[in-house]
């Protein structure tokens, strides 16, 4: 998950008592935390359940039924969308921590090994829940040049039958700008491949706090252009490159699109955006519906601001076209775009608004509504079968419109 739900149940009782009292616990307190968490972190890859991740697996592979009939509480019903079952029995148990969490997660950010430590824990969360598919005909890492320094890439190749030159799909992870990576977004990344019939190159942007906006967007785009450079090496088609990304990877994704408009560049072929961030949705009634509860809550997007944007958090200080693709003066010229949201996300309203504003401007967009999920759906394949048939859904729809095949419309 996106969100500082995403976390939550993560933290060992003890860990939360020293977080929540660390003013008055003692300097050798607060050095064994942060000893505990550099100790604490399993890598992410090779990806090798533990034996806990291996039963919260089990837990959740169980049918829809199941979870259906131990709820805790009726089942949600907002703005006529019904929540998946096994989507509201996750959200259930998370809710009681979530009221800690804006006091929790400075203390654990707020230092490089807090940070390293719950990014370890969302990489191998998502990993989890996320569904194996097929396998690759290549799978290859490397580090390619970017005006802030290498970034690392991962590129995958998918087993099809011919040798033609295939379309490229350049994707970027979510995490709201600060969590997340490469390994997270494994399986994804395999899936889309797979589904869409497309090469992906996986980018590693840098993360916030560290480095703040536009660093994600200069690795974004740096790496397109390097994608499309190099298509020919890596078996693909130059003039079929395609960029996308989940939630804050599908700002990035937007931020290329309109860099090359204004650097009057040719741009990418289509663009495949899943729950994305399009600007600042704090005003939206999915934002004041789905704030509280649902895996990326209000108090995230507090949180994430100022270290993503800093000096920009607010919609009226001097936020630019960039940082707010939604309310841009212009999204003409932007390349056919599918647009897929969750119904139980506050992000829902700004990615039906994008969608619409690119069809009143002309461009030829699909958008698709998936009214029982939350945010993250992607993370979910494995264990939520709607979660599953969208992802499936959309990458093949990706692969048809980056070919020029039943285009968005």
């Amino acid at each position: 998950m996106s969100s500082i739900d995403g976390i939550t149940g993560l933290l060992p009782a003890g860990v939360w008592i020293s977080l929540l009292s660390v003013a008055g616990i003692g300097a050798l307190a607060v050095v064994a935390v942060f000893v505990w968490f550099r100790y604490d972190i399993v890598p992410a890859e090779p990806f090798q359940p533990t034996a806990a991740e291996a039963g919260r697996l089990a837990f959740y592979a169980q049918p829809a039924s199941w979870f259906a009939d131990r709820l805790q509480g009726a089942p949600e019903n907002i703005d006529g969308q019904s929540l998946d079952p096994k989507l509201q029995y996750m959200m259930e148990q998370s809710r009681p921590f979530a009221a800690w969490m804006p006091r929790v997660m400075p203390a654990i950010y707020a230092t490089a090994p807090g940070r390293a430590w719950l990014r370890n824990k969302i990489d191998r969360t998502w990993l989890l829940y996320t569904k194996a598919t097929g396998p690759m005909r290549s799978v290859a890492d490397q580090e390619i040049a970017g005006r802030g320094g290498p970034i690392p890439i991962r590129i995958y190749r998918p087993e099809v039958a011919s040798d033609d030159p295939l379309p490229v799909l350049v994707y970027h992870h979510g995490g709201g700008w600060i969590f997340s990576s490469i390994a997270a977004t494994d399986q994804v990344c395999r899936l889309l491949a797979n589904e869409a019939g497309v090469i992906v190159v996986s980018v590693g942007y840098r993360l916030a706090p560290e480095h703040p906006y536009p660093a994600a967007s200069d690795d974004g785009e740096d790496a397109f252009l390097w994608a499309r450079a190099n298509a020919p090496s890596l078996g693909g088609d130059p003039a079929r490159v395609g960029v996308g990304g989940d939630s804050a990877g599908g700002h990035v994704a937007i931020n290329i699109v309109q860099r090359q408009l204004a650097a009057g560049r040719p741009g990418p072929r289509a663009m495949l955006l899943f729950y994305p961030g399009t600007g600042l949705p704090v005003a939206d009634r999915s934002f004041a519906l789905f704030g509280r509860g649902y895996g990326l809550d209000s108090t995230f997007i507090d949180f994430i601001l100022p270290r993503v944007f800093p000096g920009h958090s607010d919609p009226h200080d001097g936020v630019d076209d960039f940082m707010d693709p939604l309310r841009a003066r212009s999204l003409a010229g932007l390349p056919p775009t599918i647009v897929a949201s969750a119904g139980f996300d506050i992000l829902r309203d700004s990615g039906r608004a994008f969608a619409e504003r690119l069809e009143a401007e002309g461009v030829p967009v699909r958008y698709t509504l998936y009214p029982s999920l939350t945010h993250s759906f992607l993370q979910f394949s494995a264990v939520v079968e709607e979660a599953d048939r969208a992802s499936v859904e959309q990458a093949r729809l990706f692969g048809q419109v980056v070919r020029g095949n039943g285009a968005a419309e």
